[in-house]
């Protein structure tokens, strides 16, 4: 990530917007994810990328972290190796394994994350987010 330039473009690229701390967090992860199709790498990437802003932003850690991992649910796409281990397993075509596992995928990353972003309206009172 480091040696192509992906990490400082995304940092430079969405540092020019006002975007909310958790949605940039999904985004990033998301972007990553579609790019290179690991989540591991996504999901440790988005950590180092967004760690320091996440510090500063006031927002729970936690519901950051949980903001990530929901970015790297979505968009299996065919450059990732779980996206072919559904699609042959289940013996299912590539047209309806992006229909159902990417989509599919892609629609409970966003759910998470608005539920994580109501969860943030009340990270004063729950205990354990901050």
């Amino acid at each position: 990530m480091q040696a192509s330039g992906i990490a400082t473009f995304i940092t430079d690229y969405f540092g020019n917007f006002n975007i909310p701390i958790l949605v940039l967090c999904f985004t990033i992860a998301q972007v990553l994810r579609c790019a290179q199709g690991s989540t591991t790498v996504a999901l440790t990437t988005t950590a180092a990328i967004m760690a320091s802003a996440a510090a500063t932003s006031g927002v729970s850690p936690i519901l950051c972290a949980i903001a990530i991992c929901a970015g790297g649910i979505g968009l299996s796409l065919p450059n990732d190796s779980g996206f072919w281990a559904i699609s042959r397993f289940f013996h299912i075509s590539v047209t309806d394994t992006i229909r159902g596992w990417t989509i599919g995928g892609f629609i409970a990353g966003v759910t998470i994350l608005i539920f994580t972003i109501i969860l943030s309206q009340f990270q004063a009172y729950l205990p354990g987010l901050m």
